[in-house]
């Protein structure tokens, strides 16, 4: 278990940051967490999760560039039996359901396809899961971290990210 004061820093920046991991722990809030490739994005998601009221509940990690475009969705959110050729015949609980009143480090949030990006929307607005081939609404409380290495204000620019998803982050 990671606490801030086992941390060791000298310099002001990194006393900022530690500053504000303490800060953003406190409230239930989602968090977007920039940053270069090696920094420690990963390692500052994990000291929030540990130092908030949700650090005894499941934290699970998503790298949102490692999964393919085509299967994010039913990883998010699930999906029904038949849903798809080769689904699981039981059906599957998404991401989503799986970190219930927990945490979701999404990792590499410039990744995200638009395609998912409204549903992510939904969810964070209102806890709502649907599953893939699934008609019945769910519900699951979340709080979600998210990183990225982009520039997801030139992404929205560009139109490759929402504006709306961006500042719902």
């Amino acid at each position: 278990q990671s606490k801030l004061e086992d941390f060791v820093c000298v310099s002001r920046p990194m006393r900022n940051v530690l500053r504000e991991i303490a800060n953003v722990s406190k409230y239930d809030c989602n968090v977007i967490i920039f940053g270069d490739t090696g920094v420690g994005k990963e390692k500052v998601a994990n000291l929030i999760q540990k130092n908030s009221d949700r650090k005894m509940q499941p934290f699970v990690k998503i790298n949102c560039g490692a999964i393919s475009p085509n299967l994010i969705e039913s990883e998010f959110f699930g999906y029904e039996k038949g849903a798809f050729t080769g689904a699981n015949t039981g059906g599957k609980k998404g991401y989503f359901e799986i970190a219930n009143n927990g945490v979701m480090f999404l990792d590499e949030i410039g990744e995200l396809p638009l395609h998912v990006q409204p549903k992510l929307l939904r969810f964070l607005e209102t806890g709502e899961i649907k599953r893939v081939g699934g008609s019945r609404l769910s519900y699951s409380d979340v709080r979600v971290i998210a990183a990225t290495n982009r520039d997801l204000r030139q992404l929205v620019a560009q139109h490759k990210f929402r504006e709306d998803l961006f500042y719902r982050l």
